[in-house]
């Protein structure tokens, strides 16, 4: 495909035009790979980088918000369609990296309390109660566990029906009766902790 314009791409784009979208990932797969070796992000205590395996996804994700806005009908772009790309992929690899850490520091956070030894009455109560949550968050199905994990995780509830490929209404549902189960699972515990 020839040097078109901006305006000419977009176009092609509300026409559905398969070569077009191809020739975005051309265009812009050096600008992901050399986003994704050289930007790093920082919660102010731990520094991350993006992976390789992040340029794939990257590109998809951006391309489809890209193609979406477009679809909408009522999208005006405003400066050059690659820095538009660019603004959206940065965006996108941020909170990718900002979940990461999040991962990161809830895997440390548990690691520490659940294998703590020290022997105060408050960390005891705080471990024996995470330890009678994990005992009955054990006892939920897969798809709940799943579901509870990545609400925790701070996902989306988007995000949520994408990877587990349902409908938004139907995650919202389930979080809610799979919280629900969890919360009564505990209250009935023998101990009343």
């Amino acid at each position: 495909m020839d040097r078109i314009t901006d305006q000419e791409i977009l176009e092609k784009i509300e026409e559905r035009d398969e070569k077009t979208i191809c020739y975005l990932r051309k265009e812009y797969l050096p600008m992901v790979k050399y986003m994704v070796q050289n930007y790093k992000y920082s919660d102010g205590k731990r520094t991350i980088s993006a992976e390789q395996t992040d340029v794939a996804d990257l590109l998809h994700d951006t391309l489809y918000i890209l193609i979406k806005k477009t679809l909408n009908g009522n999208f005006t772009l405003t400066s050059k369609l690659s820095t538009y790309f660019y603004a959206i992929c940065k965006n996108l690899l941020k909170a990718k990296l900002n979940k990461r850490l999040l991962e990161m520091k809830y895997k440390y956070y548990n690691k520490d309390n659940i294998y703590s030894t020290e022997k105060t009455d408050g960390l005891y109560d705080e471990n024996l109660k995470r330890n009678v949550f994990d005992y009955y968050f054990q006892k939920l199905n897969k798809g709940c566990k799943n579901i509870l994990n990545m609400y925790w995780l701070e996902y989306s509830v988007a995000e949520i029906s994408a990877k587990l490929g349902n409908t938004k209404n139907y995650i919202m549902k389930r979080k809610y009766e799979c919280k629900n189960r969890l919360i009564d699972l505990i209250k009935k515990n023998p101990d009343n902790i």
